[in-house]
């Protein structure tokens, strides 16, 4: 018997380098994914009726609003107008002295024309304040960095109090509260 013989070993291509194309390709590929998932964070999120319910909320789990620091030597007069008591004014002014504290001033506003009433409070500090299209400013005493909690006073309906702040960067709406409802802000000294 004959057996066929072997096929004659055809010589396979050299690999060649990755091209240019492949490379491009990959670099897009990440920059999409990068995108995505930048857009994702930032982008707020989708809130169930469970979580609108619970009593205390982040704002976006995002990264500290930035907002105007007053200078110290004006902070006599910031405080003076702030509504602060005089013994909190007081003792303000002194850890500001101190540089344990810094001023920072909180543009709160109506952002829907709903109107409303919020409670801000900022370490043991606190001011109730009714929103308006013109925004009112809230002196917050504290540290380069920290968080302020605000807090739904009203009752508006089933559009809740929609309220907004002006940072560094411009304004900022804040997700809708109803009565009794807490939103957790962190807020540095910019």
């Amino acid at each position: 018997m004959n057996k066929p013989a072997d096929p004659a070993p055809t010589p396979q291509p050299a690999i060649q380098p990755r091209s240019g194309r492949a490379v491009m390709l990959g670099a897009a590929f990440c920059l999409m994914a990068a995108g995505w998932a930048g857009f994702h964070a930032m982008a707020p999120a989708k809130q169930t009726d469970a979580t609108q319910d619970n009593a205390a909320q982040d704002v976006q789990g995002q990264s500290a609003m930035p907002l105007r620091m007053i200078a110290p030597e004006q902070a006599a007069q910031a405080l003076a107008a702030s509504g602060y008591s005089a013994k909190e004014q007081a003792d303000i002014l002194a850890a500001v002295k101190r540089r344990d504290l810094r001023l920072l001033a909180m543009p709160i506003y109506d952002a829907a024309g709903t109107g409303g009433t919020v409670s801000v409070l900022c370490g043991p500090w606190q001011r109730t304040v009714p929103l308006s299209a013109t925004p009112t400013t809230v002196i917050l005493p504290i540290a380069m960095a920290g968080s302020v909690d605000i807090v739904g006073l009203s009752s508006q309906g089933v559009t809740g109090i929609n309220s907004g702040i002006i940072t560094a960067f411009g304004p900022q709406v804040l997700p809708p509260l109803s009565n009794g409802q807490h939103l957790h802000v962190s807020v540095i000294a910019q």
